[in-house]
Formats: C-alpha cells, sequence, structure tokens
C-alpha cells in the first residue's frame, strides 16, 4: 500500500527534533509533533506542530509540572495550565516568569484593546476616559438634582397651592 514509518524527527517527512508524535491526519503530510528533544512544542490553531527553541510572538513558554512537557502557549490562552498561568484576553505578546508565581505579562494588544499597566482592556468601554468612580459620583449627583427638584416642585404645588 505504500505506507512507511518515518521517525518523528525525521528532517524531511517528519518533524525536527521531535521525540513523540501521533500519525498524520487525514489530508495532511506531517506527523502531530507530542513531545520535543528539545525546545518548545508549538502548535498554531490550525498549522503544523514544530519543536523552537524560543516561541513565536504572540506565546510564552511554559513547562509543565508534571512529565517536563515545554509546550508554547497563547498569551491569550484559556487553557488549564499546570504550574497555573491564566491568560490575558486580546494579549498579542507577552513576557512569563515562572519563577514569579506564575506571572504573565502583556507587553502589546491586539485591534479593539489597549495595554493598561500589564493587561489589555477593551478599548470600546468608557471612551470618555473617566474612571469608573467619577461616572458613579456623577451619577450619584444626577440623581440628588433629579430629586430634589421633585421635592421642590411637589412642595411648590402641594403646600403653597394651600395657602
Amino acid at each position: 500500500s505504500g505506507n512507511k514509518c518515518v521517525s518523528c524527527g525525521d528532517t524531511t517527512n517528519g518533524v525536527p527534533n521531535c521525540a513523540e508524535c501521533t500519525a498524520p491526519a487525514q489530508g495532511k503530510t506531517k506527523p502531530v509533533c507530542t513531545k520535543c528533544t528539545s525546545g518548545f512544542l508549538h502548535t498554531p490553531e490550525g498549522g503544523e506542530t514544530s519543536c523552537l527553541d524560543n516561541c513565536p510572538d504572540g506565546y510564552f513558554g511554559h513547562t509543565a509540572t508534571s512529565g517536563d512537557l515545554k509546550t508554547c502557549q497563547s498569551c491569550a490562552t484559556e487553557a488549564t495550565l499546570n504550574p497555573a498561568v491564566t491568560g490575558i484576553p486580546g494579549c498579542t505578546q507577552c513576557t512569563y516568569t515562572a519563577a514569579r508565581a506564575s506571572t504573565l505579562k502583556c507587553t502589546a494588544c491586539g485591534s479593539g484593546y489597549k495595554l493598561e499597566g500589564e493587561t489589555c482592556v477593551s478599548s470600546s468601554t468608557n471612551k470618555s476616559g473617566l474612571s469608573t468612580g467619577a461616572i458613579a459620583g456623577i451619577s450619584v449627583a444626577a440623581v440628588v438634582v433629579v430629586g430634589g427638584l421633585v421635592g421642590f416642585l411637589c412642595w411648590w404645588f402641594i403646600c403653597r397651592g394651600k395657602a
């Protein structure tokens, strides 16, 4: 039938520096690498797996607690990782420091987000630039003014009308 066994790390038909893999998916020519001999396992969405010395922009290198599996994870990952790292929605570039309590710092955000501190916030909300405290204060003041006006009008028409 023409099928033949190929080493996971074969430089022509495999994934260079791959230690463990599964057979190619239907329609694919390369196997899916599941563990690298060195570097980080990179699995882009819809793309072919690869073993890299450094993760590309938009990803950070993560070493799992069990099995020492090294993978490239998206800065915006929603995956459950061990040790735990929480992805930052909208983040397109980040740095990760495992020694600092698994801290992920965002350094650049995608469209629709802006960088505030070390995280991304939606740029569509609160375009006025006012803090939430200022917005709350303005809302309370507006309620007090409207309440005072209603009270004055009630007094004017009810109490003054009887005199």
